[in-house]
């Protein structure tokens, strides 16, 4: 069974962040290692009053555990850092890892047009080094902008803007880059996929429904990577995780009162476990 650690925030209530990517990686038959950066009483869309501790110092000694027990996994999927350190210990244990480690970033940083609250420039410099070492990076709009350095747009996204965004993200190190979230018309949503060793463009959009689902972009990232580790082809393991996560807002959408606390995979789980332990015996 393949093995992947998984370095994200860690949430009591809502399905964001290490709380989806748990069941998603056991339904795709992959081990998960466990490398919380963050730890939270909910996540922080919506509530207040939030406990948070901040694992860095945790982090050291996990790492510094599991590279005495030679835990050498078969690929890495980073979310949420808090602060830059955390980014350098990542870098640094990226380092020591065989090369055949496959690196998935999802470079959490911020959302329309914005850094997130705390973060600086020294955040964006640090998780471009970490992204030199991706093999798939999954960056909102925002963040591509961040990394790119990129002036936010004004006015409507086009396709032409997001394609220019990948192409000027390619250079830093990733070998295929996924912008999610990128508008197609006010129906449609979705991500586009830049593969750089072919210069080829994918684009896959799903229906937009009228709602902010939290935690949609961590289950994009942890199924994909999921897929991906498998052995999908990066197109159809995007086309599987659209459809997956568009059965999953239908859901979602007929329950708005429960939004807030995230959206609810566990009702669709049996398509994975179904499909993953059927080919894997294959």
């Amino acid at each position: 069974m393949k093995k992947i650690l998984i370095a994200n925030d860690l949430p009591g209530i809502g399905k964001v962040s290490l709380a989806p990517a748990i069941p998603i990686f056991a339904c795709c038959q992959i081990e998960t290692i466990l490398l919380p950066t963050v730890l939270l009483s909910s996540h922080t869309g919506g509530f207040k009053n939030i406990a948070i501790a901040e694992q860095t110092e945790f982090m050291r000694q996990s790492l510094c555990q599991w590279e005495n027990l030679e835990l050498n996994p078969d690929a890495i999927l980073t979310g949420y850092f808090r602060n830059t350190e955390q980014i350098e210990l990542m870098v640094d244990t990226i380092e020591k890892l065989p090369e055949s480690t496959k690196i998935f970033v999802d470079p959490i940083m911020g959302d329309n047009g914005k850094l997130y609250s705390g973060f600086t420039a020294e955040h964006v410099d640090a998780m471009r080094k970490l992204i030199q070492h991706a093999d798939v990076i999954y960056p909102n709009i925002t963040e591509a902008c961040l990394l790119t350095e990129m002036a936010y747009p004004t006015g409507k996204i086009t396709m032409d803007f997001t394609r220019e965004l990948a192409k000027k993200l390619a250079p830093l190190g990733p070998k295929h880059v996924i912008i999610t979230g990128c508008p197609d018309s006010e129906e449609l949503t979705g991500v586009q996929v830049y593969t750089k060793e072919t210069d080829s463009f994918f684009d896959f959009y799903k229906t937009k429904y009228p709602h902010h689902f939290y935690g949609t972009g961590d289950t994009l990232a942890a199924l994909a990577t999921a897929c991906i580790l498998q052995g999908m082809p990066i197109e159809d393991a995007l086309s599987f995780t659209l459809q997956f996560i568009d059965e999953v807002l239908q859901l979602c959408s007929k329950e708005p009162e429960k939004i807030p606390f995230g959206i609810p995979i566990e009702k669709k789980l049996g398509i994975l476990t179904t499909k993953f332990t059927t080919e894997v015996l294959l």
